[in-house]
């Protein structure tokens, strides 16, 4: 019995060894699996640069692949260009731009950098096919009557869809238990409503027109062009939806992206962004692409479904790749699943809702390639892995984007990637620019809350948008609103006013030959925080290339050398200011604010005014010393009595201000008026003349306001001037509101009756204690107007003059406009 008691125990024991050998035996694996969701970092040499790596999101050395620590790697997500960039675009091209600026002119590197064209997409598919669905349905000549009718089926059609999402995504959120996807699912329906809103603003905005118009018997083909173009976007969508599959011309398809793709590379130009070494479009690299697919399902990593090919993640994960290493939040999210699939969605069924389109049978009315499965297109994700595979071979330094990509796009490339090459590690760091926002939400075409690089360019320079992003960390996000402009453009001003101010002072110093040159206090002072600047951007840029704290250290720096100029203007050494400007300078090329080969921040372009300065420098001089004395000579003028002297020397500085003001910028010249002297710099025509402009806007609009008050207080004083005329005893007879109701008077003209209901009634004490306080009030008023006219008895008829002149002045402001 003993024995046998002894067992069971024994038996235990046993278990319980090999539960936690199956244990640790998982333990294992699950740590071999882990380890290889964590980037290790080569060996190698590293320049002091830490990056904030979106995988795993930890501050990391920065090591090239490359064994001498030379050569890097580049491969950035480029446009869909299905329509004209906008300035969320703008922020994630311009803020690598910048990267790899500080990467090649920084620290050296040389950078192999390669962008691609996505030319195939849903996106460009459905907005090809509608406008030229749209251009047919004009080309028609329908009566205004049907366009009525269809535009109405239309909207009605468009809002019942949001209308429909918004419950869709309410009854998701509600069902969902993971925290992600309900965030996710509740920015959806608020992007619903958005959408909605825009939808009803339309509506209403054509529905107004088209009244307007019919009012005013506008022509009927006029109005209908107006009018459809007013919900072109809505009647495109049902058009597309009733007619999309029936579109045989597929030509359509690469004539639209290759509009949009020629627009795109124009705005990088104006922005004044370098290209990269390699722009491969997605349709010229579909052998690649299906060569691609073919090998993962060669691999037992992809299975066909319908005529389309999809990526297995379960089979991914069963080979201990972990999948999801950028947003391993967003893995168990539907809506982010669905999102990564496209607006028109794929023809098979997956086994898995993880599992995503590799290859697209293509549908009626798309465009279409031969392959193993039959007729179709790439789907998303595939292209950029075949193309930086094809491009830059099965492991390179750095991939990016904008921070929307990491997931599906990012997690779903790295995945097919790593199943195609046999690697844990295809990119070494996972750089994701910040958004572009606008009132919290994302810049976005579908919000419609987008501003387009060219409309932006038209209101601001290259300079003052790349500097908005200088002032914020290259991977967090923006608000785009008005004050953080003027922000911008302020920080801008006082470059330019130190570069300019710096250049002037240079200007009028003797040679250093005869000049002092021991250094006192002040210049070694300066000089030590020169040093220092220089040592803190550096620290800034080795930190995640911290560029806002580099900024600051060279605003500092700027607002040094203005106080050096200020403070010393005949003391301070020369040779060190320019060392402010030279180091300055080479910071502002490396951050792209100064053109290659220009000289300083003054020239913002692709000139160099360093010669022509030198070359206009004893003409300027001469001109501006010999305005200096007639303006002089002006001032002593206009202090005469006589008015022919006065008038001689306020003609003189009307026409030095025009000099200033209207001749000299249009041939690039900045001239400043200060107490004793003037100063003048070089700089863009297009700069000063929208400065200009945009002063005399601001003193307009100031002037108008000062005009308009007092037109209101001229026509408040007239008022006056009418009411009080009328003497205090007919005040209640005549003036007051409630005049009919009063029967009897006093002496004094004080109502003591009044008729309710047609029966006189004696006025009550507390209602006649308020009339007598308003005829007090009345008769003061009276008296100063009486003494008013007594005074002056032209006093009225010189207001209506002055109301008058007023009124002309103020008209011909708002002509100006």
């Amino acid at each position: 019995n003993q024995a046998n008691s002894f067992t069971p125990l024994r038996r235990r024991k046993r278990d319980l060894s090999l539960g936690i050998l199956k244990k640790l035996e998982f333990s294992k694996k699950d740590k071999a699996t882990k380890n290889m969701s964590k980037m290790n970092v080569p060996d190698g040499i590293c320049k002091g640069l830490k990056l904030v790596n979106s995988w795993g999101v930890e501050k990391m050395d920065f090591v090239p692949i490359d064994k001498k620590g030379q050569n890097v790697k580049v491969y950035v997500c480029g446009p869909t260009v299905y329509d004209s960039a906008h300035l969320g675009h703008a922020r994630a091209y311009l803020t690598f731009d910048i990267i790899l600026r500080i990467f090649s002119d920084y620290f050296g590197y040389d950078v192999l950098y390669v962008m691609n064209i996505t030319d195939v997409d849903d996106k460009i598919i459905l907005r090809a096919r509608q406008n030229y669905l749209f251009a047919q349905y004009l080309s028609k000549e329908n009566a205004l009557a049907t366009v009525e009718k269809d535009v109405e089926d239309a909207l009605k059609m468009v809002k019942d869809k949001h209308k429909k999402k918004i419950e869709e995504f309410k009854e998701k959120e509600v069902k969902s238990k993971n925290k992600r996807e309900k965030n996710d699912l509740k920015e959806m329906q608020e992007n619903e409503k958005v959408k909605l809103q825009n939808v009803l603003a339309a509506e209403e905005g054509a529905n107004k027109y088209l009244a307007q118009a019919k009012k005013a018997n506008v022509p009927e083909e006029k109005i209908i062009g107006n009018y459809l173009d007013l919900v072109k976007s809505e009647v495109s969508y049902v058009l597309d939806k009733k007619f999309g599959s029936t579109v045989t011309d597929l030509s359509i398809f690469r004539k639209h992206a290759a509009k949009y793709e020629q627009e795109f590379l124009e705005d990088l130009n104006s922005l004044g962004i370098r290209m990269p070494a390699v722009l491969p479009r997605v349709s010229e690299y579909i052998p690649e692409i299906i060569n691609f697919v073919k090998v993962l399902v060669d691999k037992g990593f992809a299975y066909e479904s319908n005529g389309s090919v999809y990526f297995c993640v379960k089979e991914l994960q069963k080979r201990r790749h972990t999948y999801g290493k950028l947003a391993p939040e967003s893995v168990s999210s539907s809506a982010s699943l669905e999102d990564g699939e496209g607006a028109l969605g794929s023809s098979g069924e997956k086994k898995s809702k993880q599992d995503f389109a590799l290859w697209k049978k293509s549908k009626d009315g798309e465009p279409r390639w031969e392959s193993p499965w039959g007729l179709g297109r790439p789907g998303w994700h595939i292209e950029c892995s075949a193309m930086s595979g094809t491009l830059l071979g099965n492991h390179f330094d750095i991939h990016g984007g904008g921070s929307d990509l990491k997931f599906p796009h990012h997690d779903n490339e790295i995945a097919q990637s790593e199943a195609y090459f046999g690697t844990h590690q295809w990119v070494n760091y996972w750089m994701h620019a910040g958004h572009l926002h606008v009132k919290g939400k994302k810049m976005s075409k579908s919000l419609k809350n987008f501003t387009t690089i060219r409309s932006a360019l038209k209101a601001y320079s290259p300079r003052i948008i790349r500097l908005m992003f200088l002032l914020a960390k290259w991977n967090a996000a923006i608000n785009f609103d008005e004050n953080s402009l003027l922000e911008v453009i302020k920080k801008d001003k006082q470059i330019r006013g130190f570069f300019n101010d710096a250049k002037a002072a240079i200007r009028n110093r003797p040679v250093a030959s005869v000049e002092r040159q021991k250094w006192d206090k002040t210049d070694i002072a300066l000089k030590d925080f020169v040093l220092e600047t220089k040592t803190k951007v550096h620290q800034e840029l080795c930190d995640n290339l911290n560029w806002p704290g580099a900024m600051k250290a060279i605003s500092d720096l700027i607002s040094e050398g203005q106080k050096y100029i200020r403070d010393h203007k005949e003391t301070f050494k020369v040779f060190l200011l320019k060392d402010i400007i030279k180091y300055t300078t080479r910071m502002f090329k490396v951050f792209g604010l100064i053109g290659e080969d220009a000289n300083d921040y003054s020239s913002e372009g692709k000139t160099s005014s360093g010669g022509v300065e030198d070359i206009v420098k004893p003409h300027l001089d001469a001109f501006v010393d010999f305005r200096n004395q007639m303006r002089m000579i002006a001032k002593t003028a206009m202090k005469q009595k006589d008015h022919i002297g006065k008038d001689i020397g306020k003609n003189i500085l009307e026409t030095c201000d025009k000099a200033r003001e209207d001749v000299l910028p249009k041939i690039g010249v900045r001239l400043t008026d200060e107490a004793k002297d003037s100063k003048w710099n070089l700089e863009d025509p297009k700069v000063l003349l929208k400065e200009i402009a945009e002063r005399k806007k601001g003193e307009r609009e100031a002037r108008m306001k000062t005009l308009q008050k007092k037109i209101g207080n001229i026509e408040k004083e007239l008022k006056s001037m009418t009411s009080y005329k009328i003497v205090p005893t007919l005040y209640f007879r005549e003036v007051h509101e409630d005049k009919g109701a009063f029967t009897q008077f006093d002496e004094s003209g004080l109502p003591t009756h009044k008729s309710v209901n047609g029966e006189e009634k004696k006025i009550e004490k507390g209602r006649l204690k308020k009339l007598k306080k308003a005829l007090k009030t009345y008769e003061k008023n009276y008296e100063k107007i009486q003494k008013k006219m007594k005074n002056d008895p032209q006093f009225e008829e010189k207001k209506k003059s002055d109301l008058d002149k007023l009124s002309a002045d103020l008209k011909k402001l708002e002509q100006k406009e």
